[in-house]
């Protein structure tokens, strides 16, 4: 399947989809990172009739300076918790669940127990990832219009899965000003099926034993959502990073999504000894670039 209509018709029916949203107040305040933030639930449609839930973390202290993080999930059917992964003090912060589940769903990694990266994987067209995406790219916008955003000061950012989503994200919508991915999945697809011990990618490997004139097919779709083929078109300013001792995301395919960003403004870092995990360093790092690249808009 052609690569760039296949993208082109994606953003096009983000762009058919009904773009309402509303919010609902909570009784929830989270203190993380030196600052305090108001958690509302969020919902919005999305493609093909459906309906979204996240979280917004609305910032109470320091005072807030209008940029919005939307954060994306890694591989499960929950949505990541307001905590100091992905809360950045003055920020707001959006996450979404890409399932259509409530915001309260618990986050756990299915994999290898209840996988879904193989849901539809027959046919591109209707593959679970191509709505994940969709999500995601609504989601973009959602956060654009949310009272407490200055939307020339939205981010994408996420870890593993979300790390991979960000990418997508940035590279199909003119809404983010950076882009964070940390050990983004599916980097450099075709070799990590093949060599990655990721219980995700040896449910990839057994449909292709036990269904082998379909390998090629599975392959095809997946490869349409390889952050290398996204990453040309990747034009803000975006770190990646990667883990030595990662067993399901191996620093080659991040360093080959980063040769390939079509950014100027970009940072790689690796750390030697982490495996497949969040480190603090990671939410220092994105407070920082959010600082330099989006609220010094000069340097957009």
């Amino acid at each position: 399947m052609d690569f760039d209509r296949y993208w082109r018709d994606v953003r096009e029916e983000v762009a058919a989809a009904d773009q309402d949203w509303d919010r609902q107040a909570r009784d929830e305040v989270v203190e993380a990172n030196g600052g305090r933030w108001r958690i509302d639930w969020v919902r919005f449609s999305s493609v093909r009739d459906s309906l979204v839930w996240g979280w917004h973390a609305v910032p109470l202290s320091p005072s807030p300076n209008g940029a919005c993080m939307l954060w994306l999930p890694g591989y499960s059917y929950g949505t990541p918790p307001p905590d100091p992964t992905c809360l950045i003090p003055g920020a707001s912060t959006l996450c979404i669940n890409v399932h259509g589940l409530r915001p309260d769903e618990p986050y756990i990694n299915p994999a290898g127990k209840n996988d879904y990266i193989l849901q539809d994987i027959d046919n591109p067209v209707t593959y679970i990832m191509r709505s994940v995406v969709q999500h995601c790219l609504r989601a973009l916008h959602v956060a654009a219009a949310l009272p407490e955003v200055n939307a020339a000061r939205i981010v994408v950012g996420g870890m593993s899965q979300g790390g991979a989503l960000a990418i997508m994200s940035a590279a199909n919508s003119v809404v983010p000003k950076a882009c964070f991915a940390d050990m983004p999945f599916l980097s450099d697809i075709e070799t990590a099926v093949r060599s990655s011990s990721s219980p995700v990618y040896k449910a990839i490997r057994h449909r292709m034993r036990v269904a082998p004139a379909a390998a090629d097919g599975i392959l095809a779709t997946l490869s349409l959502f390889d952050p290398v083929r996204h990453a040309p078109r990747v034009v803000v300013p975006t770190c990646l990073s990667a883990g030595g001792r990662d067993p399901s995301v191996k620093p080659a395919g991040v360093e080959m999504v980063f040769c390939a960003l079509g950014t100027e403004i970009k940072h790689y870092e690796f750390y030697p000894n982490a495996g497949h995990v969040f480190l603090p360093e990671m939410n220092r790092t994105h407070t920082e670039w959010v600082a330099r690249h989006v609220l010094e808009e000069k340097e957009i």
